[in-house]
């Protein structure tokens, strides 16, 4: 990008599963313009293909051999992205429970994480995105002009989620999601590889007794200063 073209704003949203980031970072893209980024799609898609080809993950240089040569094709909107790989369309593949099972393991790999990090910065470019997940303010983006940490209690995360698949038809009993939810808190907080953890100068939004609309515009009151008025340095 040229030195004197204006880069636009990043924002990042980040906080365990089931707090609502990915409703809110949605609806803040398309209130704003902005590039909507979900890592978890990233980590998603690797799961993916270690459930169709196990042995990429066999090993640590079969696993770097394969983000080597991995070529995610990405068709990216302010309502989301579509996944692409050799042609096909992953994206609803990606939402399946057992890849959401592995792809909260091979999130705690650092060749993978790497890989994701890379790709999104590549992606976000000349900023204009909002990017959510767990550490998009701490790793990925920590030049972020707007950091967001969105948490909620665990019942309540729980509660959430059981609401979203059972809406997809999802049969699972709220008590199993409460319980893979406390897991996942346990595995997030407590790997070794880039641990969840609030950013430095992250607004802390705890969305427990809020509704979508009323964490919203929290998060619009905190963007808006920011939008068309963010410049490199010279």
């Amino acid at each position: 990008m040229p030195p004197d073209q204006p880069r636009r704003v990043i924002v990042t949203i980040d906080g365990p599963a089931g707090a609502g980031k990915s409703s809110i970072a949605k609806r803040l893209a398309g209130r704003l313009d902005l590039l909507y980024l979900e890592s978890g799609a990233f980590y998603r898609a690797v799961a993916l293909m270690a459930v169709r080809q196990p042995q990429f993950l066999s090993n640590s240089q079969g696993l770097e051999d394969f983000l080597a040569t991995f070529q995610l094709q990405v068709v990216s909107g302010n309502e989301g992205f579509r996944l692409f790989v050799a042609g096909q369309d992953i994206t609803a593949g990606i939402r399946d429970p057992e890849v959401s099972r592995i792809a909260s393991q091979v999130a705690t790999l650092r060749p993978v994480r790497q890989w994701v990090h890379d790709r999104l910065r590549q992606i976000a470019g000349s900023g204009g995105v909002i990017a959510e997940g767990r550490d998009m303010g701490t790793k990925v983006f920590p030049e972020a002009e707007v950091k967001i940490f969105l948490d909620a209690s665990l019942e309540v995360r729980a509660h959430r989620r059981w609401l979203e698949l059972q809406n997809q038809g999802n049969t699972l009993r709220e008590n199993a999601i409460l319980e893979d939810i406390a897991q996942r808190d346990r595995r997030d907080r407590e790997r070794v590889e880039d641990p969840l953890s609030m950013p430095p100068g992250a607004h802390y939004i705890d969305s427990t007794a809020y509704d979508l609309k009323r964490v919203e515009d929290i998060c619009l009151h905190l963007i808006q200063p920011y939008i068309k008025t963010v410049s490199r340095e010279p």
